[in-house]
Parts: structure tokens; sequence; C-alpha cells
């Protein structure tokens, strides 16, 4: 039964005595028992049956395992049940119990299978889905999250339970959002609600705790497990986090996502509102609280990007409010708030907005004004929400004018730090207040004799005018400014108070009145002014539509019309105004005694103003002062003058006679002389009170101010006067002249001249008969001015000139005796001359002489000519019958003068005034008036005779004629001669437009405009093609011209003109020619001047009209094509033809922006037929006009984005049907233009390209969906078809460059063309390196290292070009197949490419491609190994490293039989390069990557590396040993790795020895004495006697440089070895032959070795080792070993440092011998002691003496040792017979030998310690030291025998020598004393 079931359960529970045996029976029996709770029998399930039951059972397991934590538990099982669909509530009840319990004890690993079953199991049950939640929390950290980003999606398996998702995404909001720190006990934290509190508060995590869940959550999000719009909010609020670790990361994953995000999509969005505000729901527990300022600071960035449906209005008005006022806030908060409102206003729904704007506008209004206490940025951004309300609800603000109020006043008081945002503000809300014109059915109630010069304004603009009023003339010019655009903005420009207050403004502020000027005329210079485009409201009267006032600053300044006030309005305000202020007398200004109402730079504003809406109001259009229209304004004086206070032009006189009295300026004389000339007889008896203050301004020193006071005198003189007193006046003026000053006789003598030619026309005015001849003031007069004209003074003989000009216009000059004479210029002068030196030439002739030879002198001053010129055309008006005919042969004669067209055209007016007989410049007296001195025969003759000058090749006269014959052809155009030789002068026009100079072609060009219009319609026709014809040089037939055409030399007639110049009227004409419009080139040539002449006022006289409203219709029609041709024009190289196209283009096209929108297909179209045009220019053209074309804000244009599809034409290239055909031909004519021969075309052509390349990446990017396809699939193939691999190198760049850009978004489209891409970005990637970077490299050869340092930047620069970055985006869509095609061009780049660049590419692909494809790559691996390999042989240290990577990346994927294949090779590189770095690298870079790669391949590497560690280290190898050493650490460290490999090292090493090279065999014996030393006596005896053996055949033959390495592994060797063994007699023999050898430095290494051969073997061969070496203790000096003669041999022959060479090398053997024989002193052999005992002690102290100090310290340590081994110091020592011994060495000296042991110890003693009293005198710590190491060991020798005799000598010689020990104080010394005189003091008292 189930419970007998359980109840064998529970007994084997309670049998489980180990972990092991309780997780197994757990692991079987929980999931059933816990299953036991769906069981149908209910007393399993109770204990109502008594027994234990199933909850026991489970009681029990849960309390053994929660003492036993390491015990598994079944959780994958029991979650199955948990999620099984019939599961109860029972089995849920317990068995999320164990889950809990079980879940934290699993394998991460398994932890993260189970994710998605722990996420999904509960769908229903909150409580429980919260604990499943929460076992994740803690491991999100480490979750393993696969790299397929499929995969990741399926993670938790949510996609199909969105309540779940959301429910587990809210929670890890919440847990984000819980401060640190937070306990149950306090309130619930800012956005969360109280049920999301406690639901994770109950984790009870400590801060730290706490941040790493947060940092795993913020991993977990970022991984790609969710999609982007469930991501965001958490993020959000991750990122605001107030740990770096938690929000870093989470900002980071932002930026990336925002990116994707669609920011208009309410879903992205509607989660913000809720969290920021919190969600209102219904049920408490349930009810979020608002977020913390923290978050939502960051929660507004976001919001401020909603754009269209995502923007809610209710919600956003919470959020605005909430950030400006709420509780949760901060002063960043408040300025995005504030942000948002700006957002809403302008991009929200209207109509919802509308609701609530007034109450946005509230919150606003409350940020800012004088009491607001926020700071600066919090008001600056109000501000310029509020400019952004204005703009949007402009009937909000309109209807309280309070707020402008209030804001005028906080612009005047504020910080300057908020101005600009209150000007925005403000300026945004003028448009509020705008005037407007009245709708047409009110206008229809009008009455029709209203005046259309009123202006009805409301209450509202009323009240405004009046506040502008006050602050026109404030002192803060930010006020002034925002004023001005009240008044621009508000009042209709004709509106006179708001004229009057901007002229104030412009008055007063220099920085305005730019501004202010262009609103009052148009332009922003008054002497710019375009007359024609302003209007009075006076004249346009009621038809007026006024332009709307915001369209006035949208037009372009060619087409702004101005709309003057009435005068007589404008009069009256300014008048009114002026009376208030001069009331006040604040407000006045006192000049001169005169109180004036304005300052006078105002008062010169308003005068130039009303002077413009007077003449303006009389119906003139033109500059005032324009004498044609001097009738006109008479007129209109005449009509309405009237000497009433309220009639304006009585108070205009008054305003300005006000301002003459005050001080005579520029402005107010020239209105005066305005009023005097129209109507002298009204105003001039008034004014002659001025007369007195004007006599006194005609000293001033401007002489512009004397010119306008005489024309103002001399009327008030000639009409105020009676003829008596003018007489008088006159006289006395003459009478006083000589005494006056240059500047007053200038003014005088102009003063003269002015009143008789006023008075003189008075009186013929008046028909009165007057004889001029006796007329004494006139005659006196003539007579001064006369002479005058000889004066020196240039002033003075300027003013005759103008005199005689204006007598002489009046009447003819009288015959008056002169005192002159006139003066000759040249030797040569032509004879008429003389007819004026006869005594008896009348006055006129010698007048004309002296005029016209002012105009010829070179020397005369320029403007004086000009004026002789006028002077002597207006001789001819007053005297035709005497100058006509003699001016007109004059003037032929001075075409070749001087090349100035300032001269040339006063010339031209002269000429005309002759011709004409009137003065042009004033009009024809009446219609019928006929010059009767120039008939039409003359006037033909003269026209002939200019235009037989036309073909001279003088430029001077080119010139003059050009002007001359234009001037005659505009003025006389009535004259039959003139209209019958229209095509003559037609061929005269055209012949000049070939000139150089410009201005002749200007000229020109606008005389043939002018032959052209004087035509009828026909002739039109017929004038237009015979230009063009001869223009493009088509016939040559030319219809004959009457009989004049012999005028033109033989075959001139109709020729084609030529000359760089004529290029530009070539353009126009073959444009006028295609559109088959011929009479259009005129038009064109009338645009294309921009010639500075014409925009002078020397130019007015001929300047034509701009363009008509007829001309302009006409080629409406066309402009479809004339757009596209002018477009490209405007871009052409050459200077002159681009201005004329500029020129003609601006004034044919309004919206340049707008036109190109409209043609931009017809343009590319032209741009792309003619980018491979014959010309150069043309292609630079295009170059330049498609990179300009292609600028548009929006991007590309594409057609993929119109619906109509255009057709393209047929003869362009043909193109496969792609998307975008027009950007591909674009792409392949551009490439054909940079493969140009013309330099400057080329480089026109790669900038273009490169600006295409980017416009293109960005148009392909996936954010542009099927228009970003569209271009990709459209441009791609062709880049990598045909600009990867083309020729030209730029063409390459360009096309990598581009397509490297676009691989981000349209990667999988370039897949296909990987084949060949990537070869060529490696190729390119070479090519493309720095030039610089290789120069600097290849100078630094010589030097290695920094060579090196050198290619490791080249190969890092090459690692981060584009290129291959480009491949590092590519390699991701290279598969197997892809790899195989592209391998044997890439293999090939390997072995053969010579740029650094792309070796270092190939060998980081090779790395990159075998990261990506791991083993699917095998069967190539072996490829690329064997060119890698290749690399690592390379010359360039860098490559080579690269490669060695290379190598590292690929082995692990490499079949065996290349793994092993590479090592060999490896091998047999070390044999010949040794010095090659990069195997070393290899092995490392293997190792790091292939670690258990390596461990299989030991036999193969290890004995490389060990052999190689043992290099000779020398500074070149140095670094290399380093290498080899720690890759032997990094794979076999210590012995054990000797020992293991022996058996594979040793062969090697035999090798090695074996090996011809000396330097392998010394490192071979470097690694043998390595393990000698390592292994020491671990080394088995077959090894050692092995090494032994090698190392004895290695020691045979000569000597070479490394040989003592042999010998010291030998005595290595020796060291663990019998010494009974065969071997050793041999070894020692060895050691010995060697230690024979000459050569000194060799012979002591070998005699150190042998001392420790013979040390370690302890054999005797001391009599050997003496004998060989006794001689060299003896030597004084090393000699030359050698047979050469010449080889000096005494230390007398050679050099200083060669002697101390030697000297130092003979000490070193000398220390050397010592050591070796005290090593050598035998230890066993009795006999061969006492044989040399005495004498080895008594010579070691003989010699010391005469010894360098360190071969004395080594002669002490060798007798150390021989007293250590000394046989005879032992008590049980016999002494022998020792006569029997053979005594080799005879002691030299006759002293009896001692025979006792006694008597040789004490001997010995004796000698030893006479050495050791000679040390103990010399200064030398190291000395000193063996000298009481020789002590310590005589005295333990000593002191067991009996005999105490020796014992007291040493402790007697040692006592004598102390004090000298004690001198030096080093502790080595100290502590040796110490030692000694412990062991002496115990020693018995007897001693």
């Amino acid at each position: 039964s189930p419970a007998e079931l359980l109840e064998r359960v529970l007994l084997r529970l309670g049998n489980a005595d180990s972990d092991d045996k309780l997780e197994a029976t757990v692991g079987k029996f929980l999931a059933p028992v816990i299953l036991k709770m769906n069981s149908p029998h209910t007393s399993v399930r109770t204990k109502a049956s008594g027994g234990l039951k199933v909850v026991e059972v489970l009681t029990h397991i849960k309390r053994r395992l929660s003492s036993r934590g390491q015990v598994q538990i079944p959780v994958e099982a029991l979650l199955d049940q948990y999620a099984a669909e019939d599961s109860s509530m029972f089995l849920k009840n317990f068995a999320i119990i164990f889950i809990a319990m079980g879940f934290p004890r699993l394998p991460l690993e398994e932890q993260s299978g189970l994710a998605s079953k722990v996420v999904g199991s509960e769908d229903k049950l909150e409580n429980y889905q919260d604990k499943l939640f929460a076992l994740l929390l803690p491991i999100l950290a480490d979750i393993k999250i696969s790299d397929d980003p499929a995969q990741r999606a399926k993670l938790l398996n949510l996609q199909e339970k969105p309540a779940i998702r959301t429910n587990f995404l809210s929670l890890l909001q919440d847990v984000l959002l819980l401060p640190y720190g937070i306990t149950q006990d306090q309130d619930v934290p800012p956005g969360l609600s109280p049920y999301s509190f406690k639901r994770i508060i109950a984790n009870n995590w400590r801060a730290e705790e706490l941040e790493k869940v947060k940092k795993g959550i913020v991993r977990f999000l970022c991984a790609s497990v969710f999609t982007d719009i469930q991501i965001f909010v958490p993020l959000v609020v991750a990122s605001a986090d107030t740990r770096f670790s938690v929000a870093t990361p989470a900002i980071a994953e932002l930026s990336k996502v925002c990116t994707m995000l669609e920011f208009s999509n309410p879903a992205v969005t509607a989660p913000i509102y809720t969290l920021f505000a919190g969600n209102q729901n219904k049920l408490t527990d349930r009810q979020t609280r608002p977020c913390c300022a923290r978050v939502r600071q960051k929660l507004m960035q976001y919001l401020i990007k909603c754009r269209g449906k995502s923007i809610n209005v209710t919600k956003g008005l919470q959020v605005i409010f909430d950030g400006l006022f709420g509780t949760n806030t901060n002063q960043k908060c408040k300025v995005l708030a504030l942000q948002f409102a700006e957002l809403v206003l302008k991009d929200g729904p209207r109509e919802l907005v509308a609701r609530v704007s007034r109450v946005i506008l509230t919150g606003i209004t409350k940020v800012i004004g004088r009491d607001s206490n926020e700071p600066n940025d919090v008001q600056n951004a109000a501000y310029s929400a509020l400019a952004q309300h204005a703009r949007s609800f402009p009937q909000d603000v309109s209807q309280d004018l309070k707020l402008v109020l209030g804001y005028f006043n906080n612009l005047a008081s504020c910080a300057p730090e908020l101005h600009s945002s209150i000007r925005e503000a403000l300026v945004s809300m003028a448009p509020a207040f705008a005037w407007k014109t009245k709708e047409k059915s009110d206008a229809m109630e009008v009455d029709e004799d209203n005046d259309p010069c009123a202006v009805k304004l409301d209450g509202q603009q009323h009240l405004l005018l009046a506040m502008l009023l006050d602050n026109a003339e404030s002192k803060i010019q930010i006020v002034q400014n925002v004023t001005s655009v009240f008044l621009t903005s508000c009042y209709p420009e004709y509106y006179a108070p708001s004229r009057y207050l901007l002229l104030l403004i412009a008055g007063e502020r220099n920085s305005l009145r730019e501004n202010v000027t262009t609103y009052l005329y148009g332009t922003s210079k008054k002497d710019h002014v375009n007359y024609n485009l302003l209007s009075s409201i006076e004249q346009v009267g009621s038809h007026i539509n006024s332009e709307s006032i915001s369209d006035f600053y949208h037009l372009s300044l060619e087409q702004r019309r101005v709309v003057l006030p009435s005068f007589k309005v404008m009069m009256s305000h300014v008048h009114e105004m002026s009376n208030k202020r001069l009331k006040k007398s604040t407000s006045c200004v006192v000049v001169g005694r005169i109180k004036l109402p304005y300052s006078l730079e105002v008062y010169e504003e308003l005068l130039d103003y009303l002077r413009l809406c007077l003449w303006y109001s009389a119906g003139v259009v033109s500059a005032p002062g324009d004498e044609k229209y001097t009738q006109e304004l008479r007129n209109y004086i005449t009509l309405n003058y009237d000497e009433e206070e309220n009639n304006a032009l009585h108070q205009y006189a008054q305003f300005v006679q006000r301002g003459v009295e005050a001080k005579r300026s520029e402005s107010n004389l020239i209105c005066l002389y305005d009023l005097l000339n129209a109507a002298p007889e009204l105003f001039a008896a008034k004014q002659l009170h001025l007369l007195e203050p004007l006599g006194n301004t005609l000293k001033d020193v401007s002489e512009t101010m004397r010119v306008h006071v005489a024309q103002v005198y001399a009327i008030l003189w000639a009409f105020g006067l009676s003829d008596e007193k003018f007489d008088e006046e006159v006289g006395e003026c003459l009478t006083s002249l000589p005494q006056k000053t240059l500047e007053h006789k200038h003014g005088w003598l102009l003063v003269l001249g002015h009143t008789f030619n006023r008075k003189i026309a008075m009186l013929k005015q008046e028909n009165k008969v007057k004889d001029y001849d006796t007329w004494p003031q006139f005659v006196n007069a003539v007579k001064i001015i006369s002479k005058t004209l000889c004066e020196s003074q240039w002033l003075l003989v300027s003013a005759a000139v103008k005199c005689i000009s204006m007598i002489g216009k009046a009447v003819q000059i009288p015959n008056v005796k002169l005192e002159i004479q006139v003066p000759t210029t040249d030797a040569d002068e032509d004879e008429e001359m003389t007819e004026y030196k006869s005594v008896d030439t009348s006055t006129k002739l010698v007048v004309f002489g002296v005029v016209f030879q002012l105009l010829r002198s070179s020397s005369a001053r320029q403007k004086i000519r000009e004026e002789a010129a006028r002077c002597l055309g207006y001789l001819a008006i007053g005297d035709g019958e005497h100058f006509t005919k003699r001016n007109l042969d004059k003037f032929l004669t001075l075409a070749k003068g001087q090349k100035d067209a300032a001269l040339n055209i006063a010339i031209s007016e002269a000429i005309v005034n002759t011709l004409c007989g009137y003065d042009v410049n004033k009009g024809q007296p009446d219609e019928k008036f006929v010059n009767v001195h120039c008939n039409n025969e003359d006037f033909e003759q003269f026209l002939n005779a200019l235009i037989r000058q036309v073909t001279e090749p003088n430029p001077h006269s080119r010139q003059a004629i050009s002007v001359w014959l234009l001037a005659v052809v505009k003025h006389c155009s009535k004259r039959p001669a003139v209209l019958a030789k229209k095509e003559l002068l037609q061929f005269a026009f055209t012949e000049l437009l070939s000139d150089d100079s410009e201005f002749v072609q200007d000229v020109a060009s606008r005389g043939l405009g002018l032959v052209y219009t004087l035509s009828d319609s026909n002739s039109q026709s017929d004038l237009a093609n015979s230009l063009l014809d001869q223009l493009i040089g088509g016939k040559r037939k030319v219809n004959q011209v009457s009989g004049d055409t012999e005028l033109f030399a033989e075959g001139m007639l109709g020729k084609t003109p030529t000359g760089g110049n004529i290029t530009t009227y070539k353009e126009l004409c073959s444009l006028a020619s295609d559109l088959n419009q011929p009479d259009m080139i005129y038009q064109f040539m009338q645009l294309a001047n921009h010639n500075a002449t014409w925009t002078s006022k020397l130019g007015a006289a001929f300047g034509l009209k701009t363009l008509s409203a007829e001309s302009r219709q006409k080629m409406q029609p066309y402009l479809g094509r004339i757009i596209p041709r002018l477009y490209r024009y405007k871009y052409d190289p050459t200077p002159k033809i681009q201005n004329s196209m500029i020129s003609i283009w601006d004034t044919i096209v309004t919206d340049s922006k707008e036109v190109t929108e409209r043609y931009y297909w017809e343009i590319l179209r032209e741009l792309l037929d003619n980018l491979t045009c014959k010309e150069w220019r043309v292609r630079i053209a295009c170059c330049l006009a498609v990179r300009d074309l292609l600028k548009r804000p929006n991007g590309l244009k594409l057609r993929s984005e119109e619906i109509v599809r255009k057709v393209s034409s047929p003869d362009t290239m043909e193109v496969d049907e792609v998307p975008e055909p027009e950007l591909k031909e674009l792409w392949f004519q551009l490439f054909r233009v940079m493969d140009d021969i013309h330099e400057g075309t080329r480089a026109a052509a790669h900038g273009t390209a490169s600006f295409l390349g980017k416009l293109c990446v960005i148009g392909a990017s996936s954010d542009h969906g099927k228009s970003g396809t569209a271009v990709a699939a459209s441009i791609l193939p062709y880049l990598l078809e045909t600009g990867v691999a083309h020729k030209v190198p730029e063409i390459r760049k360009v096309s990598i460059k581009t397509i490297s850009d676009m691989i981000d978004s349209s990667g999988s489209l370039i897949a296909p063309h990987l084949v060949t891409l990537i070869p060529c970005l490696l190729r390119a990637t070479g090519e493309l390196e720095n030039t610089k970077l290789s120069y600097v490299s290849a100078r630094l050869g010589a030097d290695n290292e920094a060579q090196e340092a050198v290619d490791t930047l080249r190969a890092e620069a090459a690692k981060s070009h584009h290129t291959m970055e480009t491949i590092g985006k590519c390699v991701r869509y290279i598969d197997y197949p892809e790899l195989e095609k592209m391998t044997p061009e890439i293999l090939e780049l390997m072995k053969a490419s010579v740029n650094l660049g792309t070796k270092i590419g190939c060998a980081h692909f090779v790395c990159l491609i075998s990261i990506r494809l791991g083993k699917e790559m095998t069967p190539l691996a072996g490829k690329y190994i064997r060119a890698c390999f290749v690399g690592i042989k390379d010359r360039n240290a860098t490559v080579r490293k690269y490669n060695a990577s290379a190598i590292g990346h690929l082995l692990g994927l490499a079949k065996e039989q290349s793994i092993k294949s590479l090592f060999a090779k490896l091998d047999e590189l070390y044999a010949e390069q040794p010095g090659n770095r990069s195997i070393a690298l290899t092995i490392q870079s293997i190792n790091k990557r292939h670690h258990e790669l390596l461990k299989d391949y030991m036999d193969s590497m290890l004995p490389l590396i060990f052999f190689a560690m043992h290099e000779e280290p020398n500074e070149e190898t140095k670094a290399n040993v380093e290498l080899w050493k720690d890759l032997w650490n990094d794979v076999s460290p210590g012995d054990a790795g000797i020992r293991l490999n022996l058996h594979v090292i040793i062969p090697k090493l035999e090798a090695s020895l074996t090996d011809a090279s000396w330097s392998r065999k010394a490192q071979a014996a470097n690694a043998i004495q390595t393990i000698a030393t390592r292994l020491s006596s671990s080394l088995d005896e077959p090894d050692r006697v092995r090494l032994i053996k090698l190392l004895l055949s290695g020691l045979q033959g000569r000597t070479f440089e490394g040989k003592e390495r042999l010998l010291q592994a030998l005595a290595g060797l020796c060291k663990g070895l019998n010494r009974n063994h065969e071997m050793c007699p041999s070894i020692i023999d060895a050691a010995m032959r060697e230690a024979r050898k000459r050569e000194p430095i060799y012979r002591t290494m070998a005699l150190a070795s042998l001392g420790d051969i013979l040390d370690q073997l302890e054999a005797d061969r001391f009599e050997e080792v003496y004998n060989m070496t006794w001689n060299l203790l003896e030597k004084k000096e090393l000699r030359k070993e050698s047979d050469d003669e010449d080889e000096p041999s005494t230390s007398q022959d050679l050099t200083a440092d060669e002697r101390n060479k030697r000297a130092q090398t003979l000490n070193r053997l000398k220390e050397v011998v010592w050591e070796t024989l005290g090593k050598s002193w035998p230890r066993h052999s009795i006999e061969t002691q006492l044989r040399y005992q005495l004498f080895f002690a008594e010579n070691c102290t003989s010699i010391l003496a005469e010894s360098t100090r360190p071969v004395q310290v080594s002669l002490l340590a060798a007798l150390t040792k021989y007293i250590e081994r000394l046989h005879v110091f032992d008590e049980s020592a016999q002494l022998p017979d020792l006569s029997q011994i053979n005594q080799e060495k005879k002691i030299k000296t006759d002293i009896p030998v001692p025979q006792t042991r006694e008597a040789i110890v004490e001997k010995i003693s004796s000698d030893v310690l006479a050495a050791v009293a000679l040390a103990a005198g010399v200064p030398h710590t190291g000395l000193k030291k063996e000298a009481l190491n020789i002590v310590l060991m005589l005295i333990k020798r000593l002191s067991d025998a009996k005999n105490q005799q020796p014992l007291a000598l040493i402790k007697k010689s040692f006592e004598t020598s102390l004090e000298k020990f004690q001198r030096d104080s080093a502790p080595e010394i100290r502590c040796r004393i110490k030692d000694i005189e412990d062991k002496l003091g115990k020693l018995p008292a007897g001693n």
C-alpha cells in the first residue's frame, strides 16, 4: 500500500548516513513522494490514518537537507511536476519549497539550462511566480548566454507567454528602482507600489548584494533576450542608478537601443509616462508612486525625443507640471520639463494642445519674471518654450498685451545671460499682433472715397504702439532691437508712426541702423537703394495688395518691394511729435543756439526719409533729385503748398529750415535745394535770412558742402533779390573775390556760375530781353572765370570749368578782353591751335581751347578732365552754331587717348549733348525741339566715323568707341541713321564683344540689347538669328547692308569673333539656339553683365533695367531646359563665365532651392550627359555641380521614393534594371572622369566621388527601409565588380571606403562578392599606407630597434585602417565555400606581396577567419600554415610577429601531418636562423591558444625550446634568450621538465655537439651545464656518461670561440660522478690538455674548469698542475705568442690601452692559477703533500708581497684550502722517511729542512702567519677576510693536537695584527675577529 511504501522510504532516509547516500535517496524518492500529493487516496495525503504519511516524509527530508548544504535535489523533475497541468495546490506548495532549496545548489550550467523552466512554470499564482523569479535574480550576472542571436531570444522561451514576460520584466524594473540600503520598515520608495516593494524587499539584500543583482539584470537586459522596446524603460531606470557599475553599461546599451527605436510609436513611450507619474491603479496595493527626480531626469531626456502619436497631451501635461512644481524634481528636471512643453506645443496633436495651451502658458509664465527665483538656465528654457507657444498659438498671446509689456520690462532689468532667450520669446510674439489687411467682403462695404493711406488699428495695437514709443529710445540696445522687430512685424510698412519710431532707432543706434535701413529702404545701405522697387501708398492707392509683413524678409533683395507712407501723413506725424518734444526740454538738443527736437543723426534720418516720401508722393519713381523729374515735383508743390500751420509742405519747409539754421549738413541742404529748385518763386524770398549762415559755410573745408551751399545760395540770389540788388551783390562779390582764401574763392566762384545760370534762365522764362555783352557784372564775371581757368590751383580750375559749363549752357559767351594765354602742351601741336593764339581771337575760342587742352592733358586731374569734357558739351547747347561741328571733330581725335571708363563716359555725355542740342540728363525741352546745328547728314557722317573706328586694334580706341557708340544709340535712337543701320551696329557691337576687356564686352552686350529693343518684331528675329549665326560660327553669308559695308575691312563683316572671353556669349548662344529662341540671347546678355562700372554712379547713364516681367514670362515655358544648362554653367572654372551665369541664374530663379528641387532629375540628366564632355572645363563644372546638387538637407533623392518612373534617355550607358539607374550611372561616369588625362578634372571627380560615397552610405542605411536597400542594390554590385579591382588607385580607394562604410547597413548584399572584395581590401591595405611612415622605416634600416618601433606603428595603423575594419565586418558573412574560392588569391598575396600593410592585413585576416570558421577550416589550414611559415621568414620583424600569431591561431585547426611538418620546419629554421625571434613567437602563440596541443607534441618542441634558451646571451640575442626562457617556463617548468624529457633533449644536444658550428657546440654545452646543475646527483649514470663522452669528443681538436663552455659543462657533470669511475682519468687528461693551451683568456677558463674537475674528482695531479703553471706566476708581462716579426712583442711597442688589457689578462690568469692550485692540492695523496707542503707554504708567503690585490685574495683562498687539506696537521699523521721521497722540486736555500712533524707544523704555521700578518696591514676588506679565514682554519686544525706550541704562535701573531684587522669595520671582518677571539679564549690556559 502507499502508506507502507512511504514507511520504507522513511527507513531508507534514516539509513542514509552520508551525503552521497542521502543525495541518492532524495534523488530517487523525492519526486515520487511529492507526486503522492496528487494521490486519490486521502489517507496518503492526511494523517487521519495515523501512519506517517507524505507530509511527514517531506518534513523529514526538508529537515535533513537544510543542514546539508552540498546535497543536490532533483530540481528539474520537481519543476516538471510543478508545471504539469494536473498538479494540485498541495503538490505545488511542497514542490516550490524544494525547488527554492535545490536551485541555488545546482552548478551554473544546470541553472542556466533550467532558467526557462523556472520562469515559465507558473502563469497564474503571483506569489509563486515571484518566488520562482527570485531564484533567477542572483544568477543573471553569470548565466551562460549563447553567441547566436536566435538562441538568445529563446533563452527563457517566453515568446508564447506574454503575461509571464511582462511580469518578469516588471520585477526586474522594480529591483532596479529599489534604493540601496532600504529596509522593510521604511516607506515605499518612489516608482514602486506597496505590493512590488513587499515582494522584492523579502530578499533582504545588503547594498553590495543588491548592486551585484542589478549589474546582473543590466547584463541580462543587454543580451538581446528581449526586444528593444521591452528593455528600453528598465535600461533608462538602470542608467539613473547611483552606482557606476550599474549605470555605465546601461547607458552604453541605451545609446545603441535608441538608434533603433521609433520614438513616434506610443508603445515605446507609454511606459515612460506611467513610470514618471505613477500608474493610478484603483487597488491601493498596486498603485505605483511617481519615480524619484534622478529617474525622472533620465526619463525626460527620452520624452523630449517623442514625435507624432507618442506625444500624449493629458499625461504630458502632468509631466510638465510635475517637473516644474512637483516635490520630486530638480533644476535639470525643470529645464527638461520646459523643453518637453516646447515639444508638446510644437509637435503635439493640434486640437488637443489648443485646449490646454492656456494652461501650459500659465505654467511657463510662473517660472519667469522679476520675482522668479529660478536659475538662469531654467528661465532660458522657459522663454524658449514661451517663444514656441507664441509661434504655435499666437491667439493666446494676442489677447494678453500685459505679457509683452512684462517681458519688455524683464528684458530691461534682467541678467545679460537671459537677454537672447527673452528676445527670442518677444520676437516670436510679435507676429501675434500683426496688422491684418481687411478681408475682401469687408472691403466691399468700405466707402470708395476712403483714404487708402489710413490704417485702422485695434485697441491692442494702439496700446502696443504706445509701449513701443516708450522703448524706442531705450538706453539698452537689445530693447531697441526687439522694439524694431515689433515695429517692422506688427504694422504695415506705410504706417507713419511706426516708420517714425524706426527712424528714431536708426539715428540713435549704429548697430541697428543697417537692419532698420533694410526694412525702410529695401537695402542695408542708402546709396544702394533700388528706386524701381519703391512706391508710395498714394500712387499704389487702394489696389494695394500688401504682401504680408512676414513675406518681406523671405524675398531676396532684388524682389523686396517697399511701399512708402504718404508724405502728408508722415510729415504731419513728424511735425506733431517734434512739437511735443520741443515743449519738453529734456528731449531737446541745442545746436548753435537753435533748439532741435532730435539729435543731428536722427534729424538726418528723418529728413532723408521725408525727402524720399515727398518725391514718391509727387509721382516720381527714381532717385530723389533727378533733374528729369523736377517738373513733377514742381507740379506737386504748386498744387499742395499753402502757407498754413497744418500744411505738410509748409511744415516740411520749416523743418528743413530749422535744420539748416542749426547746422548745415548734406541732408538738409539737399532737401532745401529740392524745394528751391522745384519752386524757387514760392520759397526763395522767404528763405533769404539763410544767406548769412550759408555764406559762412562757403568757407567749409568739405568741397561737397561748398557745392551744395553754392547751389542753394545761387537760387536765393537769383530768385530772392531784385535785379538791382542782384547786380549790387554780384559786383561786391567780384570785387572782394581776389582777397578771399582758396576754399572761399572756390565757393564764391561756384555761386557766380550757378547764379548767372539761374538768373539768365529766369530772364528767358519771363521773356525779358537783355544784352549780355553790355551787362557789366556778367562781363566781369566771365573775365574773372576765364582767367581762373589758367590758375595753377586745380580746385579753382575745376570751379572755373563748372562755371563755364553753367554759363555756356545758358547763353553764348560774350566777347570780352582776356588777359590769358592758351597754354601749349606739346611742340608738335596741331595747326588748329594756332587760331586760338592770335590776339584778336574771340573769347569763346580761347575758352574752348583752354578747356579742350584740359581734357587732353594727361597731367590734369581726372575729375577736371571729366568736367572739361562735359563743359564742351554744354558749350554746344548754349552756342550750337559755334561749337557743334568743332566738338564732333575734336572728340574723334581723342579716341586713342587714355583708357579710362569714367572719362569716356563723360566724353560720351558731351557728344550726346552736342548731337542733341539739349542736356540729356534733364530731358528734351519740348517735344518739337530740333537741333538745327546738327542735321541728319552731319549725324550720319559722325556715326559712320565712329563705326569705322570699331575695327581699330588699339585697346584705348576700342573702349572709347564702344562707350560713345552705346551713348549715341541710346540717346539718338530716333534718328533715321540709327534705325537704318541696325544690322551694321549689331555687327559693330559683336566685334567689340570679343575684346579682352570685360568692360568693353559688357558695353558691347548692352549695345546689342539696345539695338534689339529699337527694332520692330520682324527685324528683331532677323537680328537675333544673324547674331546667333555669327557667334556660334555658323553662316558667313551676310545680308549686304546698303552701301555702308565698306565701313568694315574686307572679310570682317559677319566673321565669328575670337578670343578667350567670347566663350560666355557662345555658351549663351548655344543655350538660346537649343531652345529655338534666338531673341533670348539678348536677355541672357543683359543678365550676364555684372561689371562693377555699371553699379557705380558713372554707369547710371547707361544702366538698363533688370529683366522685365514680360521677358520673364516669356522664359517660363523654357525653364525646364534653361535651368539644367544654367545650373551647369554656374560651376564653370572660368571666373568670368561663372560670374555671368550666376548673375543670370539669380535673375531668372527666385527661390534657388525650390527650383533645384523641382528640376532635380533634369539637372542630373544634363550633368550626367556632360560629365564626359570633350572639354575639360565642362567636365570639372559637372563634377562640382553634381557635388552641390547632391547636397540636399534630406540626403539623396531617389527614384524608388517617387511613384512615377522616368525613362532614362536612350543614349546613356546601358544599365541593368536597377532601382536607382541614375545613381549607378553617376558612379560609372565619375569613375571615367577619375581616370581623366587632366589633373584638375581628376581632382574634382575624386572630391565628388568621395562625397557621393558618404551620401550613399547614409542612403543605404537600414534606417531608410526599402529605399536603403534600393541604394545598396543599385551601386554595390558595380562598386564591387568595377571599383574595387580598378586599375586606378584613387578609384579603388573611394570604392573600398564606400563599401566599408556600407557593410554595417547592407552586409548581406555584399556576401556574394566577398571572394573579390577581401583580396582587394587586403591589397588596398598596403597601397593606402601612409608613405611618410614607410619612408621613415626605410631610412631607419640601420637602427633595428627604431625601425621595429616604426613598423609596429605601421602595423597598428594597417590593422585599424578602414580596409581592415571592413574586413572585420565582412568576416561574419564568410562561409567555408567562399573562403575556399578566395584562398588562392590570398595565399598569392601572402607570399608575393611587398607591402607591409598587405602582409600584416593577410596575417590578421587569417586570425579572424580561423576564429570565425573554427574546425570547418581544417582542410585549408595546412595551406595557410605554409603561407604563414613563409611570412615568419620575412625580413621585417613585425611581419614575422604577425605571421607567428596567425600560425598560433591556425594550428589548432590543422591536421596532424601539418602540425608535425610545421614543428620539423621550425626546428630546421632555427638551425638556419637562430636569431629569428618569430620561431619563439610562433611557439608562444601556439601555447597561448592551443596549450593542450603543445602537450601532445612535447617531444617535437621541447628539445628546441631547451636548446634555444641556452644561446650565448649578448646585446643582440638577449631579448630572444629571455623569450625562449619564458616559453620554457610556460611549457615545462622546473627540474622535472628536464628530467622527464631527457630522452628527447640528449639526442638534440648530441646532434648539436657534433655540428660543425662552434656556436651550436657552445650552446649545447650551456644546455648540458644546465642539466648538470639542475639535476646534479639525480642525473642517471648512463645519461651522465653519455653526456661526458659527448663533451670529451667535442673537446678534441683546435681551440674555438666558446670551447670553454664545453669544459665548464664537463666540470658540472663531474659533480655527481664517482671519483673512481673509469672515465675520470680521461676527463682529467682532456682538461689538462686544454689547460696547456697558450691563448691566455682561454687558458684562464680552462684552468678554472680544471680546478673544478680536480676538486670534484679529488684526484692527485698537483705536481703536473704545479709544473704547468708555476712559470705563469713568475711572469711580469704577457708577450704575444706570435711568429710574425712585425708584431710588437715588447710592452714598449704597445699602446697604453693594449698594455693595460694585457696586464689585466695576466692578473686574471694568475688569480685562476692560485684558485686551481688551491683546488688541486690533493686531499688523499700524502706523498705529494709531504713533497710540496713546506715549499708551498713558504712560496705563497714570499710571492704574496709582490702580487696585485685580486691575486693576493686568490692566493690566500688557496692557502685556506691547503691548510684545510694538510695531512701533517692531523695528530695521527706519520712522517715517512723523507730521504726516500724523491723531491722533484729542490729547495733552493741552504736552510736545513725540518725533520720532525712538530717542526714541520711549526714551520708551516709561522710561514702562513707571516702571510696573514702581511695581509693584515693591507687596507683591503676581501684580503683581510681571507687572512682571518686562514687563522680560523689554523685554529680549527691545530686545536685538536696535543702540541700547543703552534697555537701559542697563532695567538701571539693574531694579537700583534689585531689592531690592524680592527681598522676595517666591515661586518664580515668583525664577525670573524669575534669568532677567533672566542676560539682562542676556549683554549687551555697553559697557552
